[in-house]
């Protein structure tokens, strides 16, 4: 039987490898609609201002830092050998998904508290 830790960590790779695999997509599109749906927050006060910095920024670092990881995938998917195992391409895609879930809490806790320190009628 195989031991419970084991299989907890495993499952975790593979969410995260999943949620890699859409962020491929969803991280750059989900930056943009977090500016552009908060963008009144820019002219309301100068916390609004910081929480779209603070958007853009981790928004440009998760993509700067997925890059890497999405040509390794390529390559996995393209060259005969991936790695030093079979779960290399899951595990650079479970960076990938960590890298965007990072993205989406802090993103989300910044507008966050924007809106609640800001109370715009939008």
């Amino acid at each position: 039987m195989t031991d419970w830790t084991y299989l907890l960590f495993a499952g975790a790779m593979y969410v995260l490898g999943f949620l890699g695999l859409l962020a491929i997509t969803l991280l750059p599109l989900r930056a943009f609609l977090a500016l552009r749906r908060n963008s009144y927050l820019w002219h309301a006060s100068t916390i609004g201002k910081a929480a779209l910095l603070v958007v853009a920024v981790a928004a440009i670092s998760a993509i700067w830092l997925s890059i890497p990881n999405f040509a390794k995938v390529f390559r996995c998917l393209t060259e005969m050998s991936c790695g030093p195992n079979r779960a290399s391409g899951w595990f650079f895609l479970a960076f990938m998904g960590a890298f965007y879930l990072g993205f989406e809490l802090l993103s989300n806790a910044a507008l966050l508290i924007a809106r609640r320190a800001t109370r715009v009628a939008v």
